[in-house]
């Protein structure tokens, strides 16, 4: 899986935010705003990392069960397939 788009992450003022750049930015208006756990996922997803990569980094990175951990990814995986940023 990867990202559809050129984005750039920045922590600015304790946020995590993902800014839309170049052809992107005139597509996406406005920024994202991500939470630790998806910031893991967003850095996985900008490698090209595959689900089963995504889920380890997520349960190896914080204290959390695998089914947590595939509820949390697999929803925010449906938000971006909602606005068309990513490519399976």
């Amino acid at each position: 899986m990867k990202l559809n788009g050129t984005f750039t992450l920045r922590e600015v003022a304790g946020e995590i935010l993902v800014i839309p750049v170049g052809k992107t930015a005139l597509s996406l208006n406005g920024m994202i705003v991500l939470n630790p756990v998806s910031k893991v996922i967003w850095q996985c997803l900008g490698k090209g990392a595959e689900y089963h990569e995504i889920l380890n980094a997520v349960t190896d990175t914080f204290e959390v069960s695998m089914e947590e951990a595939a509820a949390d990814l697999n929803e925010f995986l449906n938000e971006l397939r909602k606005q068309k940023l990513l490519s399976e």
